[in-house]
């Protein structure tokens, strides 16, 4: 007698498709990928592709912000708990496991511009990014001064996983001790123009 497959629910099914294609991104990147490369990944016909999500634009996005929403989940549970040295750290790892994980996207999610839905995916972790950071520092309102710290560093983190990508001469061991030295640089340069600044430097320094 044949196997009886079981039969997936629509969510059940999406998330199939959604898994199926963060495996394909892994390789290709969105706009060089097909809707047959897909449904090959998952398994499934290009007709059900459609039915599920109308299409790949629309799948490519849901899976973008798939990643983008565990990434964010991620550097959360990273961060939360333990000595404040210790949670940046560890958050630091859990951006740049992600970055490794999902390169491809990750580089597409990062190099989208203008009022795209991508180019909002990384600003949603950008902002997310941001706010673990200060929650860290114990920063309830920033000032200008800290806002300009936060940002310019994690556009440098971006800029130095980007090149970390595109160099096989870059170890991950140097990454994170260049990113967090630029961090605490930045952290030191402003503390003498903010109080704030200074207070979650020396938390820092407490471990």
């Amino acid at each position: 007698m044949p196997e009886q497959r079981t039969r997936l629910t629509t969510e059940q099914r999406r998330s199939e498709l959604i898994e199926a294609t963060l495996r394909a991104l892994s390789t290709r990147e969105p706009e060089r990928l097909s809707v047959q490369e897909i449904s090959a990944e998952a398994g499934v016909s290009v007709g059900l592709l459609y039915h599920y999500f109308g299409g790949k634009d629309a799948l490519v996005f849901a899976a973008m912000e798939s990643a983008a929403d565990k990434m964010i989940a991620d550097l959360t549970a990273a961060t939360g708990e333990g000595p404040l040295l210790g949670r940046l750290m560890a958050g630091l790892g859990a951006y740049l496991d992600h970055v490794q994980l999902h390169s491809v996207g990750w580089q597409a999610l990062m190099r989208a511009g203008g009022s795209s839905g991508l180019a909002e995916l990384g600003r949603r972790v950008d902002a997310a990014s941001f706010e673990l950071i200060l929650d860290a520092l114990g920063i309830d309102a920033p000032s200008e001064i800290a806002v300009m710290v936060i940002e310019g560093c994690l556009a440098f983190e971006k800029a130095a996983c980007l090149r970390w990508l595109a160099s096989a001469d870059i170890e991950r061991s140097v990454l994170e001790q260049v990113l967090a030295g630029t961090f605490l640089s930045a952290l030191q340069s402003a503390s003498g123009a903010d109080p704030a600044v200074a207070a979650g430097l020396a938390r820092l320094a407490e471990g």
